[in-house]
């Protein structure tokens, strides 16, 4: 279970190949933002999010899977060990 989270509703026009959109109307979908130990997870709600971890859109081939290599979803996202990560020009 997550340590805190924090949750999005957005719109998305899946994708059929990185910056192409595959839907004439967007749908709604809803990111996740968790925090467990020092991972942060970005998890996708959206009827076109598959993969083990999430991680592909299948908006442009809904009947499959996968095809190809996939089409990776721009939203889903894991940051292992972000106590690593420096911020350059963090926003005051």
């Amino acid at each position: 279970m997550p340590d805190k989270t924090c949750t999005f509703q957005i719109k998305c026009q899946g994708r059929r190949a990185p910056g192409i959109v595959a839907l004439e109307e967007p749908v709604s979908a809803r990111l996740i933002i968790g925090q467990v130990g020092n991972t942060i997870d970005i998890r996708v709600k959206c009827k076109y999010n598959t993969g083990g971890h999430g991680q592909r859109c299948k908006a442009s081939h809904p009947e499959a899977d996968k095809v190809g290599e996939g089409v990776y979803c721009p939203y889903s996202l894991d940051v292992p060990f972000y106590h690593d990560l420096v911020l350059v020009n963090p926003r005051p």
